[in-house]
């Protein structure tokens, strides 16, 4: 990969953002530390929107926007230039994104020393990236507004804390920060670009036993993920069903979902754990960079915990929330894939259809614009509200009635752990 070119995997969001326009000259003091008061601590309030953290940041001191909170990314990323067109921002040069498919490429922008705030941090700048054009589309995907990711680099050398019960991170000085002695289950991490990395098990079939290198990954929306192809002995379990695991530059990532027989964070484990399977494109890498990922415990199984990232001592720290830590997660069992539009993001489109799925056998095709979900009117609820629908238990009933070319149309069909026929669905990801 030559010298100034990103390659981009977005995974729920953005799981890995590689990088080489170097850091900025001027830093008055270690990065990171620089966010905290005189204390030694920052608490930033953030909320939870379609199993990510957002928290609020200010550029210029002027306009506030969302960030994704994203343990697994290096960069800052602005994904409005508008933004930073009203507030003056220069930037130094351009340069490219290529994207998971290898054939999509955004231009990005580098913006050096822009005057940033966190909510509850102190005002630092920092260098960012800001993409030329912002076909993402993540707040159709997600349903709610998002102007960009703030990465690992942002808060590099810090102890940082993610309490999910009261919604809020907290900022530590890693020398007035005293690991905690009971509760906590406490592992090693290697912290490579401003990432963390643990070691787990996992046994997706069978007896054998697996360790992997898995990234930390608040910015992917997904309990579990294993990248098939990085280890011949990681065979996908028999039953499977083709799944959108995320979001790239080029559209919709699909892979498999389906369940491994055993997850082992030390001591923690989980079984049956829903599993997305995905292969990781080994052209992404650099030839002289070392492959250091199996695959990525995401937010909805950090959620279950108290969660303490110390990037300083490479330590990893977690308190279950509740007794039964390790229950089942949900997932989608109707096969849609809904993007929210209109300038309020109230209006719910159908954007694909996954073959053989209860969505599919009941007629509903892409293009549908849903209006009604069961009595209530669709433009009521949120994008949030919907999906959640399809996470119910197997056998509920959903009643929809959608707007197909002007014509109102009444249709159902029952939610269907649908990987338990997987022998329906063909050996390569197939999208109606």
């Amino acid at each position: 990969m030559s010298k100034g070119v990103i390659k981009t995997s977005l995974i729920g969001l953005a799981s890995w953002i590689m990088v080489s326009f170097g850091a900025s000259a001027s830093i008055a003091q270690v990065r990171g530390l620089d966010l905290l008061d005189e204390g030694g601590k920052a608490q930033i309030p953030f909320e939870i929107e379609q199993g990510f953290i957002i928290v609020k940041m200010w550029l210029n001191g002027i306009i506030p926007i969302r960030m994704i909170f994203d343990t697994g990314a290096e960069n800052t990323i602005l994904f409005d230039k508008e933004i930073a067109q009203i507030l003056g921002i220069e930037f130094e040069r351009q340069i490219p994104i290529i994207g998971s498919d290898l054939d999509s490429v955004l231009i990005a922008n580098i913006a050096r020393n822009v005057h940033t705030r966190v909510q509850g941090c102190n005002s630092v700048m920092r260098d960012i990236i800001v993409l030329e054009d912002n076909s993402l589309l993540l707040n159709e995907k997600l349903g709610t507004e998002i102007n960009g990711i703030l990465g690992g680099s942002y808060f590099s050398n810090l102890v940082i804390e993610i309490d999910y019960k009261k919604e809020k991170l907290i900022f530590r000085h890693p020398q007035s920060f005293n690991p905690p002695e009971k509760n906590y289950h406490v592992y090693d991490l290697r912290i490579i670009s401003n990432k963390p990395y643990v070691k787990g098990n996992v046994s997706i079939s069978g007896e054998q036993m697996n360790q992997l290198n898995l990234l930390v990954d608040t910015g992917a929306a997904l309990p579990f993920l294993i990248h098939t192809n990085t280890d011949s002995t990681l065979v996908l379990p028999e039953r499977v069903m083709v799944g959108n695991v995320g979001f790239g530059l080029s559209g919709v990532i699909y892979g498999y979902r389906g369940k491994s027989k055993r997850f082992e964070l030390g001591d923690l484990y989980f079984n049956e754990i829903v599993t997305s399977f995905q292969d990781l494109l080994f052209e992404e890498l650099d030839k002289n960079v070392q492959l250091v990922r199996n695959g990525i415990i995401g937010n909805n199984l950090l959620s279950r915990f108290r969660v303490l990232i110390d990037y300083t001592r490479g330590k990893f720290y977690l308190r279950p929330l509740k007794k039964k830590y390790n229950k089942d997660f949900t997932f989608d069992k109707s096969g849609i894939t809904l993007f929210a539009v209109g300038p309020d993001l109230k209006q719910y489109y159908v954007v694909a259809v996954i073959k053989d799925s209860p969505a599919d056998e009941a007629g509903i095709t892409p293009g549908d614009l849903i209006t009604r979900v069961g009595r209530k009117r669709a433009k009521r609820m949120t994008l949030q509200d919907i999906t959640e629908k399809f996470t119910k238990k197997e056998g509920k009933l959903i009643k929809l009635t959608i707007n197909r070319s002007g014509e109102e149309i009444k249709t159902s069909f029952r939610l269907k752990e649908w990987f338990n026929v997987a022998e329906r669905f063909p050996k390569s990801p197939e999208q109606k």
